[in-house]
């Protein structure tokens, strides 16, 4: 091969990945699911279909791909008992709830009921985050004897989670700033540890009103 022989085919994208994702996040966020196509996506993109079906075999993987990729991490609390654990937890839901990726994720997952590609893709990979997160949290305080084994961390997780979801979603746009308070997430996570029997055995360690 001489030095002035090029390899064959068509040079690599850079960041093709990234902005096909964030491409499709776009045109799900303007379109919706009916609207969103992989001729869209490419267009948005700025590279070829046929690149997209190399990496997508079809459009709900691609897009279910985009929202999950853009979703933050809710999890790795580990603070020393249960009420701090799950003040914190409140927090960082809120807060992806709140967010653009979390109005995204909450739109994929209500288009999958009328959808039955996007529940075929989804399928089993559908575990929540926030409920593989609130295990560690609630087998950690089991093991402190702050709550009965009885108690499962789904339950938990939907108790704080499911209450922040719907309270964001409800709350009007010109009120957030007062209704999504630290004072709404304490209130909270005090109501749902008195509803699972939550006891702390070491009361200097409480944090303070």
């Amino acid at each position: 091969m001489t030095s002035s022989s090029r390899a064959v085919g068509r040079p690599r994208v850079p960041n093709l990945d990234e902005r096909v994702l964030d491409a499709a996040r776009t045109v799900y966020g303007d379109r919706g699911w009916s609207g969103f196509t992989v001729d869209e996506v490419a267009k948005r993109a700025g590279v070829g279909k046929g690149s997209l079906y190399l990496r997508w075999p079809n459009k709900a993987a691609l897009l279910v791909d985009a929202v999950r990729s853009a979703a933050p991490s809710v999890g790795n609390i580990n603070l020393g008992n249960l009420e701090l654990d799950l003040r914190e937890f409140a927090r960082q839901w809120m807060a992806f709830a709140q967010s653009i990726e979390g109005l995204m994720t909450s739109r994929l997952l209500m288009d999958r009921q009328s959808n039955k590609e996007l529940a075929e893709v989804i399928g089993e990979l559908d575990y929540p985050d926030y409920i593989r997160a609130t295990r560690a949290l609630v087998r950690r305080a089991v093991e402190r004897g702050e709550i009965d084994p009885g108690i499962t961390p789904t339950l938990i997780a939907d108790l704080v989670a499911g209450a922040i979801t719907t309270h964001v979603r409800s709350t009007p746009p010109g009120l957030a700033q007062v209704a999504h308070t630290e004072s709404y997430l304490t209130q909270l996570v005090n109501t749902v540890l008195r509803g699972v029997g939550y006891r702390n055995p070491s009361p200097e360690d409480s944090p303070s009103p």
